[in-house]
């Protein structure tokens, strides 16, 4: 078994926190926009309800990799590099996390269409965003890159059929 790197392993790292805040910032918006456009057709409840997401998710995961760098750092007795290291590392994870975030607002925000059909191109935009995720993990791990795009795409789309499904029997219950 070979030898892993110190800079490997940081390098694995930082893909790592990447993939995990790119995906989470997609799936998680995606997952609340789904939810409450089955419970709603108003665009902009649709909209505020994604945005909100977003930020409340790429806030969170900035905050949490900042604060798990700087406890990872202090075990580690990195003094010196202590702020720079785990600022950098938040910053970077709250902009992955809000970049894939975006991603199915995009059809809210252009208001290309009604809310169920913005819905439907917001599931399609994260399917392929996901799926190139996966497609790119199994090129750099030599796996079967076609299988992880499709693992991939597939999680994103049970939490956004979970969630439409959540937000659509709640209007049911029109309470």
């Amino acid at each position: 078994m070979p030898l892993i790197k110190p800079r490997d392993h940081e390098r694995a790292e930082a893909i790592g926190a990447r993939v995990f805040g790119s995906m989470d910032g997609v799936i998680s918006t995606l997952a609340v926009i789904a939810g409450v456009a089955g419970a709603t057709t108003n665009h902009i409840i649709v909209l505020v309800a994604g945005v909100a997401a977003m930020m409340a998710e790429a806030i969170s995961m900035g905050f949490s990799s900042y604060s798990s760098a700087r406890v990872r750092e202090k075990i580690l007795g990195h003094k010196n590099s202590l702020v720079k290291r785990t600022a950098r590392e938040g910053t970077e994870f709250w902009l992955v996390t809000m970049g894939g975030g975006a991603i199915p607002l995009v059809p809210f925000l252009l208001r290309l269409a009604d809310t169920i059909t913005s819905l439907k191109i917001a599931v399609i935009l994260s399917a392929v965003f996901l799926f190139s995720i996966g497609f790119y993990i199994g090129k750099l791990t030599k796996k079967d890159a076609f299988y992880e795009g499709l693992f991939n795409a597939v999680m994103g789309m049970i939490a956004a059929a979970a969630t439409y499904a959540v937000g659509y029997g709640i209007s049911l219950l029109q309470i």
